[in-house]
């Protein structure tokens, strides 16, 4: 990249730390957000901003870079459209976003037709990675991936980035990457349950369990540490509303493995839960229920009305 200015288009969780590690690497960073909060605390920082994105846009010297740190989906890809007009031949786009592949292989197009470079930098590591060292996935054009490849080194872990092949293949390979972390999750509930539900409940101490998985075991790891984490400040869990959100990460993986003939239950199950856990729609069950009683004459419940 030319120099070290570069411009940073949402303050989120990770981006506002992805804006500190830039300036505490000795990036000259020009910032944007909606909300004005997080651009006023990097402020106090010696970080820039601007009041617009066209501000940006006319700020940044150049051939310019900008990344783009937004929600995935319609967000993102209107926000990247809009950017395309605006930029100018030899600019480049870094889309971090969690952006379903196909989506991020079109704005690599339509960037391409405008003279603008573009790239899908999947980022993990959540607000801690992203203040401390990410691991992220980039797609795209290669020679555009090796004059961007010192930033994404001094952003990550030590070899914790990796150019992943042509346009959309960084949002892809995140997309799996976030498909077996939906199946990990999914698996450290049910075994944590087992034990907290089993015969030995009220004997067995989690966060002592998850501790002791953590040193040696082979299902030692990050997740488990947050198991253990969460459970320290929790015993039971008993504050948290078993209501589970997904950021459509797990939905393109399963539209993607339905399309190209891959078995993906452990992930697809595990999608299936997030969407149970928000539904008051107990018809099935009913069903099921009912079913049961007509064909074998087995009790139901009922419920007073």
């Amino acid at each position: 990249m030319q120099g070290r200015e570069i411009g940073l288009i949402g303050l989120g969780k990770m981006g506002k730390n992805i804006a500190i590690q830039m300036h505490n690497k000795k990036y000259d960073v020009v910032v944007w957000n909606r909300s004005k909060d997080p651009v006023r605390e990097l402020e106090k920082s010696g970080i820039r901003s601007t009041e617009t994105v066209k501000q940006m846009v006319e700020t940044l010297k150049g051939n310019r870079t900008i990344w783009v740190m937004l929600p995935s989906g319609d967000v993102t890809v209107e926000f990247v459209t809009d950017l395309i007009k605006i930029m100018q031949k030899g600019d480049t786009i870094i889309d971090g976003s969690n952006s379903f592949y196909k989506e991020s292989s079109m704005l690599h197009s339509k960037a391409k037709e405008n003279g603008i470079e573009y790239l899908d930098a999947g980022c993990s590591g959540g607000p801690s990675g992203a203040l401390n060292g990410m691991s992220i996935m980039v797609g795209g054009d290669r020679e555009v991936f090796d004059r961007y490849e010192e930033l994404f080194k001094d952003l990550s872990v030590k070899e914790g980035y990796l150019y992943t092949g042509k346009a959309g293949s960084g949002h892809f390979v995140k997309m799996a990457h976030n498909a077996i972390e939906y199946g990990m999750m999914q698996a450290i509930g049910e075994g944590l349950e087992l034990i907290e539900e089993g015969p030995y409940k009220g004997d067995t101490d989690l966060v002592k369990v998850c501790k002791l998985w953590n040193n040696g075991s082979v299902i030692r790891g990050y997740l488990m540490e947050l198991a253990e984490r969460a459970l320290a400040k929790d015993k039971h869990l008993s504050s948290i509303v078993p209501y589970v959100q997904d950021n459509g990460e797990g939905r393109y993986a399963v539209h993607t493995a339905i399309d190209y003939d891959v078995p993906l239950g452990i992930i697809t199950n595990s999608l299936y839960t997030r969407f149970e856990s928000r539904s008051d729609k107990k018809f099935q069950r009913r069903m099921l229920a009912a079913l049961r009683h007509e064909f074998g004459g087995h009790d139901v419940k009922t419920e007073e009305k």
